[in-house]
């Protein structure tokens, strides 16, 4: 199973990030991590049927054969019951982040800094020349302007 999660305390680039790579990886099924900030809480009440988030608890990670981490790549960053994935073998480790630094060993990193990690993901999704709806191209617009 291949399972794509962001950092703690979510903000818009990393719940924007998130939604971007699961158009990238399809199969893949997203989870948001048990804390998010209180912007992404209020805009969740409002949308939270347009998207199909799991929770850390609804994963078997035993069955887990490749993390895909976006907007970061610092394990203590992630949700605590991520870490049994850390000394799992084998498991293939995909990063998309803006920050360059992390502690994550990586089968494929996709790093760079930029304004937000959700820059990278858009960028794949128009190499992939895949479809956005109208809620995904607000959340990323989100993303893109949260840090500026």
């Amino acid at each position: 199973m291949k399972i794509i999660t962001t950092h703690k305390g979510s903000d818009f680039d990393a719940l924007a990030s998130l939604v971007a790579a699961k158009l990238v990886y399809p199969e893949a099924k997203p989870v948001l991590p048990g804390s998010i900030n209180a912007n992404i809480k209020s805009f969740l009440s409002i949308h939270k049927d347009l998207f199909d988030f799991y929770s850390p608890g609804e994963i078997d990670y035993d069955q887990v054969d490749t993390l895909i981490v976006v907007d970061t790549h610092t394990w203590d960053r992630l949700d605590r019951r991520m870490g049994v994935l850390r000394e799992k073998q084998p498991l293939e480790i995909i990063v998309w982040d803006h920050h360059i630094d992390g502690d994550m060993e990586t089968d494929k990193k996709n790093i760079r800094e930029t304004g937000a990690t959700v820059t990278m993901l858009i960028q794949e999704i128009e190499k992939q020349r895949k479809l956005v709806t109208p809620i995904q191209a607000t959340l990323f617009l989100l993303g893109l302007y949260e840090d500026t």
